[in-house]
């Protein structure tokens, strides 16, 4: 399945781009809002991840007008925002749903599921099947006569592809848009080769080598699944028991690939979430220098707009990555800065008193774990 995420908070962006790659889902990230829009009505995606506050072009106005070019694909709108007035504002463009990025992944990638789930890009019903053949999207899982299939990424989302459109045929191109980012740049004979090893890992555990069918000329479909007798079944059953086994070294060994990626996954999540960390010392230096310019009575309105875009940034940012308190100091940072200044003194004192609480709060441990 492909996303479209539209984020311009470059950690906030780096973190959800591997949340969900990790979790199987193909990803073109942007960080503009009038960019995401061409995108957007110019490729197919499943879905959209948008956040609100964008550089050309608010998120709000992007799929108000994505809704008005009769895009029908889901639309989550992601933000710091979480009030009646913004939730309002979100649905009422369009969206079709909301959720904070204080939110955990888990709750993130359950929302994505569902959207996909109502939409109709996912199946209404929670498992995939072909015979014996499972798969499930909540844990993404492949099992056939309750064996587990240790697949690849791209084996996983092209198997899930078949599944969820059993009757379309997918030429090599549909399949190269809905398995891979724009950042990747496969050529068609990617696809054959992907095709061929997915069947050979179904094959070795009993699945008939038929099951993607080639339509020469039109390119690749799910065979219809047999209608088989009870005594066939169990004779089959009998089969590929001989056949497999769950200590046979090429299991073991795939088994072991899946924990080596699951592991590339949680690495990758860490070593952004450090960037984070390490990015925060020159966030806090733009609201310092805010902080200094208000006291010396040299705080002009586009200053004020530049560091007001910073603050809801860095509420974004902290909440995806864990700081709950902190997030919700930095969005109050944010709010201030929304008024036109009257008393810089007065903000000055504010803002500096806002931001000796939000250093506090950085300065404890994440309330939600990352990875």
């Amino acid at each position: 399945m492909k996303v479209l995420l539209v984020e311009d908070d470059q950690q906030t962006s780096e973190l959800l781009l591997a949340t969900l790659s990790a979790n199987r889902y193909a990803v073109d990230a942007i960080a503009d809002g009038s960019e995401g829009l061409d995108l957007a009505t110019q490729w197919s995606y499943d879905l959209i991840l948008l956040d609100v506050l964008l550089p050309t072009m608010s998120g709000i106005e992007v799929c108000r007008r994505l809704r008005a070019q009769n895009c029908q694909t889901p639309i989550l709108m992601l933000t710091t925002k979480t009030s009646n007035e913004d939730v309002i504002a979100g649905l009422d463009a369009g969206a079709d749903d909301y959720v904070a990025k204080s939110c955990d992944s888990s709750q993130l990638l359950a929302r994505v599921r569902a959207l996909m789930r109502r939409s109709g890009t996912a199946s209404s019903t929670p498992l995939l099947t072909w015979e014996h053949l499972c798969l499930d999207p909540a844990s993404a899982q492949v099992t056939y006569d309750q064996t587990p299939i240790a697949l690849r990424p791209k084996e996983y989302n092209l198997l899930e592809l078949f599944l969820r459109y059993p009757q379309r045929i997918f030429s090599r191109s549909a399949i190269i848009d809905h398995l891979w980012s724009m950042e990747e740049t496969p050529v068609e004979g990617s696809v054959t080769n992907l095709i061929k090893d997915l069947r050979h890992r179904l094959k070795f555990v009993g699945v008939d080598a038929e099951i993607i069918q080639t339509v020469y000329g039109l390119g690749y479909r799910l065979k219809a699944a047999p209608i088989v007798n009870r005594k066939t079944q169990i004779q089959g059953d009998l089969d590929r028991e001989d056949r497999i086994s769950p200590t046979s070294t090429s299991m073991v060994n795939r088994d072991n690939d899946y924990d080596v990626r699951s592991q590339r996954g949680i690495e990758t999540i860490q070593q952004i979430t450090a960037r984070f960390r390490i990015s925060l010392e020159q966030r806090i230096a733009v609201l310092e220098s805010a902080v200094r310019s208000l006291q010396a009575d040299n705080f002009s309105w586009a200053q004020q707009q530049a560091v007001r875009i910073e603050a809801h940034k860095l509420a974004g940012g902290l909440g995806t990555f864990g700081y709950i308190k902190a997030a919700a100091i930095a969005q109050t940072i944010e709010c201030l800065l929304e008024t036109e200044v009257s008393q810089e003194s007065q903000l000055a004192n504010q803002l500096s008193h806002s931001l000796n609480q939000l250093k506090q709060a950085i300065a404890q441990s994440p309330t939600v774990a990352i990875a």
